[in-house]
């Protein structure tokens, strides 16, 4: 049995848009219940509230909880800012409508990402955080939190899921990474928990409509297409620096070492460019 990449937003929604699933991934990453009769797809943030459109990949809303928890899957477009913004633009949405400044509902954003971090924090250091939670709660001088709201916005990094996840979180982010992989190792996936055995059974691509099938080779070409501008420019960025090293009378072996390249390839480069002189 192979499962769907779960990478691929369609095979995504097509799982989490189940309510079993939804609320269950819910309880394991937020700790909340929620109870809700349908999860939504493509909701977009009004625009008189942001300036940027969000367009929320999968939005529930617990009515009598007051409750709202929306599910963003990125792979390439997910800048901090950028959800940052988004979460609280969110927050405006629901004071807009108040008579005051209140909030009449707790807002939840889980955002799951698919792939490396690119995220730096202001010393321009790269993160490779698993999960990076932000609330809007205030703290004393001594860093004492004083709960105010509920509201919070946790971004979850599957590739970067370790030994130290919390294994309610980590049980989600197995299934989403070995649903990624060419040669999946399904024991790897905790199956025993009903809602991941369900989500299992979900990503199947006989599940989707001709549309939805469609949609799905869409993306999956999208992905390769992006793959391949990023490796190019890779290749173009060595080829620079293999290039400038020589001109400056660098050994082929130090360039290879340095670039953590072969001697071969380094040659080949020397070789194409003198070629074209």
């Amino acid at each position: 049995m192979k499962i769907a990449s779960l990478d691929n937003e369609v095979h995504f929604k097509n799982v989490f848009t189940d309510v079993e699933i939804f609320t269950a991934f819910v309880k394991d990453v937020l700790g909340i219940d929620i109870i809700i009769d349908k999860v939504e797809t493509e909701k977009v943030l009004p625009s008189k509230v942001s300036a940027v459109k969000f367009r929320m990949d999968l939005f529930a809303e617990d009515k009598t909880n007051r409750t709202v928890v929306e599910i963003q899957k990125v792979d390439y477009d997910y800048a901090y800012d950028r959800f940052s913004h988004y979460f609280h633009a969110n927050l405006v949405d629901l004071q807009k409508s108040s008579q005051d400044y209140s909030y009449e509902k707790d807002v939840y954003v889980i955002v799951v990402v698919t792939s490396a971090y690119k995220i730096k924090n202001k010393n321009g250091k790269l993160l490779k955080d698993d999960v990076l939670i932000t609330d809007t709660n205030p703290r004393t001088l001594k860093g004492d939190k004083r709960y105010m709201h509920d509201h919070k916005m946790v971004m979850l990094n599957a590739i970067h899921a370790n030994d130290d996840t919390p294994k309610s979180i980590k049980d989600w982010l197995d299934l989403i990474v070995e649903s990624m992989k060419e040669e999946q190792d399904l024991s790897k996936i905790n199956t025993d928990k009903p809602a991941i055995n369900k989500a299992v059974n979900r990503a199947t691509v006989d599940d989707l409509t001709p549309e939805e099938r469609a949609e799905s080779k869409i993306q999956y070409m999208r992905k390769r297409m992006v793959a391949l501008r990023e490796y190019e420019a890779v290749q173009d960025t060595k080829a620079a620096a293999v290039l400038g090293f020589h001109k400056n009378g660098v050994a082929i072996p130090i360039i290879a070492k340095s670039l953590d390249m072969t001697e071969t390839e380094v040659e080949a480069i020397i070789e194409e460019a003198g070629s074209k002189d």
